[in-house]
């Protein structure tokens, strides 16, 4: 198991806050570790843990606890109370937004009536159950969201795992690729082939993606409508894209669910608005889904959408984009109906006039 890190202040504050008799919703994207900081920050309490995993079935997330009734219970939620016995002081509630009606309710009522500590998580985004929500909004719980893991706590967690430090390019590299998500750092560290040199670790290969992150990173892309599938498609082929060119090319609506799912986000601050995917490592799978007459049609819809990077020409930028998403330099000319010595020569003077020396170099340039 990965070391425990960059979230102790997030865990002291849950145990403060259960010592005192004060719940806590702890909230947090899909990967940013909100099972491990439950378990970790209740680890000096005498605890009872539910996971919600069946919506569907009543009381599913405490299906393991209760007894066969035998029969109907007139009130199910102050029979399940009953039945559950003496429970200890804190109730930890893992992805309560997936509780079944009949639980969340039984949470609810434990907190309420039977003056059991709720400390819950759910997914950043996620509408929760009505009980819980109203526990929330009633000041019984304490919201506490869940950031991105910072470079600086990257660093440390990669020199914790593979026991020396990393260099900080390298740190910066990962960082970026994962967006300072906590499961995708964990689960991309194999496909980066790092190396040892000089007691330090470096990232200098291409990206591969493990099998294991693929699936996981597709399951996170599936259910996709139709228009939310070509925006997503357009957003990651040009990325970031202002957001009003993006919907002049796609549906408002498709847009607005694809945020709220989290799956890409609005830079509101920027003028103006610009969209980008939520996670980096989607634009992979994103892109290689994308068939070649594809990538032509968005980028020719979203042409006036080209990162402009000072120095570069508009093609130069092009060419730059392509190829930071690992594409080799036949890929490239086919795409763009160049020759392969076309693009050696664009990404020749792309090189020189960024000051690096490498793919891997150019997208946190073309980010920035």
């Amino acid at each position: 198991m990965w070391p425990f890190m960059g979230r102790t202040a997030e865990r002291d504050q849950i145990r403060a806050a259960a010592r005192d008799g004060g719940g806590v919703l702890v909230a947090g994207p899909a990967g940013s570790g909100r099972s491990r900081l439950l378990t970790e920050a209740l680890a000096p309490f005498s605890f009872l843990l539910v996971r919600a995993r069946a919506a569907g079935v009543p009381f599913g997330a405490f299906a393991h606890l209760l007894p066969d009734p035998g029969h109907t219970p007139v009130n199910p939620v102050v029979w399940a109370a009953g039945a559950l016995g003496t429970i200890p002081p804190v109730l930890a509630v893992d992805d309560a937004h997936l509780l079944d009606p009949s639980s969340a309710a039984l949470v609810a009522h434990l907190a309420e009536h039977h003056g059991a500590v709720p400390i819950v998580t759910a997914r950043a985004g996620a509408p929760l159950p009505e009980p819980i929500a109203a526990l929330w909004r009633d000041g019984a719980l304490t919201r506490l969201d869940l950031a991105p893991l910072t470079v600086r706590e990257t660093g440390r967690l990669l020199a914790a795992a593979l026991g020396g430090p990393a260099d900080l390019a390298t740190v910066r590299r990962l960082h970026h690729t994962t967006g300072g998500n906590l499961r995708l750092i964990t689960e991309l560290l194999p496909g980066t082939g790092m190396t040892l040199s000089g007691g330090v670790w470096r990232w200098d290969g291409e990206l591969t993606l493990p099998p294991r992150l693929r699936q996981l990173l597709e399951a996170e892309l599936a259910g996709l409508t139709p228009a939310e599938t070509t925006a997503i498609e357009l957003v990651a082929l040009t990325e970031p894209v202002d957001l009003d060119v993006l919907l002049d090319a796609a549906e408002h609506a498709a847009v607005t669910r694809l945020e709220r799912r989290g799956l890409v986000t609005v830079l509101r601050d920027t003028s103006p608005p610009r969209v980008r995917l939520a996670c980096p490592l989607h634009a992979h799978v994103v892109r290689e889904r994308a068939t070649a007459l594809g990538v032509r049609d968005g980028l020719a819809l979203l042409g006036g959408a080209t990162p402009r990077v000072e120095g570069l020409s508009a093609r130069e930028a092009e060419v730059a984009r392509l190829a930071s998403w690992n594409l080799t330099n036949r890929e490239i000319a086919d795409w763009l109906v160049l020759s392969p010595r076309t693009v050696a020569n664009h990404l020749c003077r792309v090189y020189t006039k960024l000051g690096v020396n490498n793919r891997a170099d150019l997208a946190p340039l073309l980010a920035a």
